[in-house]
């Protein structure tokens, strides 16, 4: 589920104390996003790399569906893919990732114990 522009400027603000605090109440994905591999239909795909320590996250995938909220991001350690669901490719956050010349992360969380997750697309200007 993305997080709305005042959550994003609140991670940004606080950086590496909000990792901090994801870290220490479950498991924290991150990928620094490359290029886009494929624009199928209802999915988008990217490529990326790990951007932190101990990160297995390869790539971010992005499907289009009405029934968004009811579809929990979701992260597949086998591939290495974490997967996004969106109602719409003029969505804020899938325009910055489609149309951004700066860097581009997707982070994915999920808690500790009662399997609860959160994902989000932050791209630099």
């Amino acid at each position: 589920m993305a997080l709305t522009t005042h959550t994003n400027q609140q991670l940004r603000d606080s950086g590496p104390v909000a990792a901090q605090h994801l870290l220490a109440s479950g498991q924290l994905e991150v990928v620094r996003i490359l290029k886009a591999s494929l624009s199928k239909g209802d999915t988008l795909e990217f490529s990326g790399v790990p951007s932190k320590h101990g990160s297995t996250a390869r790539g971010v995938r992005v499907r289009f569906t009405p029934d968004f909220l009811k579809a929990p991001p979701r992260f597949d350690a086998a591939t290495g893919i974490i997967e996004l669901f969106y109602p719409h490719r003029d969505h804020p956050e899938v325009r910055a990732l489609l149309n951004g010349k700066g860097n581009r992360f997707c982070y994915f969380w999920r808690s500790e114990r009662s399997g609860h997750t959160h994902a989000w697309l932050l791209s630099s200007q």
